[in-house]
């Protein structure tokens, strides 16, 4: 059986199923704490775009990160992975970044 090649683009297929999925999760869960911390209808919507906001971020730093990573499959270890790391984005970046300019 021979080898296949390296396949990109299942990689960023599996990172942007884990982004969907965190989104999908996420946006109820952004509501929630905006209606739990927002006393008036302005407040909400700040508390919940700026949680939007951050998930924007995480998930371009998430695309970013793995750039140049192997192959990897959907598995519900690398989903809840996706899922913690678009939260934490900044720890992520830090870590790409630093080992970017190791490189």
């Amino acid at each position: 059986m021979p080898l296949q090649p390296q396949n990109r683009t299942s990689l960023r297929l599996c990172v942007l199923l884990g982004i969907a999925l965190c989104f999908a999760v996420s946006v109820p869960l952004t509501a929630y704490i905006g209606s739990i911390f927002g006393d008036t209808y302005n407040q909400r919507v700040l508390v919940y775009a700026g949680q939007l906001l951050w998930l924007v971020a995480g998930s371009a730093s998430i695309l970013y990160a793995t750039r140049g990573a192997s192959e990897r499959r959907a598995s519900i270890s690398f989903l809840i992975l996706c899922f913690v790391s678009i939260w934490l984005w900044p720890i992520v970046l830090a870590l790409a970044v630093r080992r970017g300019q190791k490189n």
